[in-house]
């Protein structure tokens, strides 16, 4: 039976109000914000016109007119500044901050009250992530370290701001486009580029993978994956004996490569289907 730990975390949110907040937000994100109940939370991507990844957030519908928006520390001035540049004649104010948390993993805690309570399917690790001002650890919580939830986020093959999506990133190299993106919604920035590449089936010219090791092993970020003695792609993140990292699309999965001299087997991420 899963031990259901907490790791305190903390998440930059924008708050998005007004009469036309919906509305505005269904014009920005890929996710399909108004089919959302209040209390109902979904992952989704902002993107730029070319569908390269602004930031990959969580849209949250606390109530009819006012949607909170959180991604990692460090990421909400690029939210907000990116959604509030197309504002014009609605009714839609924002307001940022910093909000801490708890990530809980290996089950879902008794019932929680804060503005962000969602659940996060991860493999082996399902939980809820509980986001607000005023949330703090319980006094009597069994305690994750940062680094073990990280190694939950490696092993999911869930992608995190400035490792995985930085730069060019799509939302095919990702893996999640199953997760974050509708296509029964209406135009939203960056829309026309991501159905051309779904419904042509176009293969992103990298994606994300799986990376194992030996378990005493921490694969150095940065370090070029090796395949029939070719650099067929990159580290982007690691703990010991796992890792994340892109390769080329010519690459088939699973697959057996090297790092830095250490062998490793190659794989696909668990948020892809093959």
């Amino acid at each position: 039976m899963a031990i259901l730990t907490a790791t305190p975390i903390e998440r930059d949110v924008v708050i998005v109000s007004g009469v036309d907040a919906g509305e505005y937000l269904q014009t920005q994100l890929t996710q399909d914000v108004l089919v959302l109940n209040p209390g109902e939370s979904a992952w989704s991507f902002l993107l730029e016109p070319k569908s390269e990844i602004v930031a990959l957030l969580r849209v949250t519908r606390e109530s009819d007119d006012v949607f909170v928006l959180d991604t990692e520390p460090g990421w909400g001035d690029t939210v907000r500044q990116t959604i509030d540049q197309f504002l014009f004649r609605m009714d839609v104010a924002f307001e940022q901050a910093t909000w801490p948390g708890i990530a809980w993993r290996g089950g879902i805690p008794q019932e929680q009250d804060a503005p962000i309570v969602a659940e996060v399917s991860w493999s082996d690790a399902e939980g809820v992530d509980v986001v607000g001002p005023t949330v703090k650890m319980p006094r009597d919580a069994d305690e994750l370290v940062s680094h073990g939830l990280e190694t939950l986020r490696i092993s999911a093959g869930w992608p995190r701001m400035g490792a995985e999506i930085e730069g060019s990133a799509t939302p095919a190299m990702t893996g999640l486009v199953d997760q974050t993106i509708s296509f029964d919604k209406g135009c939203y920035t960056g829309q026309e580029f991501v159905a051309r590449v779904h419904y042509r089936g176009v293969e992103p010219p990298k994606r994300l993978v799986h990376i194992a090791c030996e378990a005493d092993v921490s694969l150095p970020k940065g370090a070029g994956i090796v395949v029939d003695g070719d650099e067929v792609g990159t580290v982007t993140s690691s703990e010991r004996g796992i890792a994340l990292g892109y390769i080329k699309r010519r690459v088939k999965t699973p697959t057996n490569g090297s790092v830095d001299d250490v062998d490793v087997e190659i794989r696909p991420t668990s948020t892809r289907n093959t």
